[in-house]
């Protein structure tokens, strides 16, 4: 009887079910188990830690932009509010003491009617970057999607397939043969 690991494992008795035999040239079928099994174990340790983490930080710029437009909005929207109040304040006064100050009140009115506006023109301007900026995010995730599975199917069409493919592709581009 020959006495080897898997003897040992199956609780030393005397006639094991299963042996594993030492030799190279006769263990192909093990090797490849052991291979595939191995490789299986590699590729789940290794990408879906990654992927999942990328997926992760993907969602958190998406969702960051969106607070980020929600509070340039909530800026504008108080500031449309103090701007409407202003005015009218400024109106009420100017009114009040337009025949005695009627100079003074106007350019009062201007800068300050001045200043809001540039307040208005700077709050616009972040709100059409912030959405400019959750919009090319987005887009460049996207085109990153798109190009993974399209890269993905292309790599697993054989040699012959892909070939043909890039020939189709570049005769309806207007290319030469």
């Amino acid at each position: 009887m020959v006495l080897d690991f898997s003897t040992f494992l199956m609780n030393n008795s005397e006639e094991a079910f299963i042996q594993l035999n030492p030799n190279i040239l006769e263990t192909n079928v093990q090797n490849i188990v052991i291979l595939l099994g191995i490789l299986l174990y590699a590729n789940k340790v290794s990408f879906s830690v990654s992927l999942e983490n990328r997926q992760k930080e993907i969602i958190q710029t998406i969702e960051n932009a969106q607070k980020d437009v929600l509070n340039a909005s909530n800026y504008y929207y108080l500031a449309e509010k103090g701007f409407t109040q202003s005015l009218f304040w400024l109106q009420s006064w100017k009114v009040l003491y337009e025949k005695d100050k009627t100079e003074f009140v106007t350019s009062k009115y201007n800068l300050v009617k001045k200043g809001l506006t540039e307040t208005f023109e700077t709050t616009e301007s972040l709100i059409i970057n912030f959405e400019n900026k959750a919009f090319a995010s987005l887009q460049r995730y996207m085109i990153f999607v798109t190009a993974s599975r399209i890269l993905r199917k292309f790599l697993f069409l054989s040699e012959k397939e892909q070939s043909k493919l890039i020939e189709v592709t570049i005769t309806k581009l207007g290319g030469q043969k």
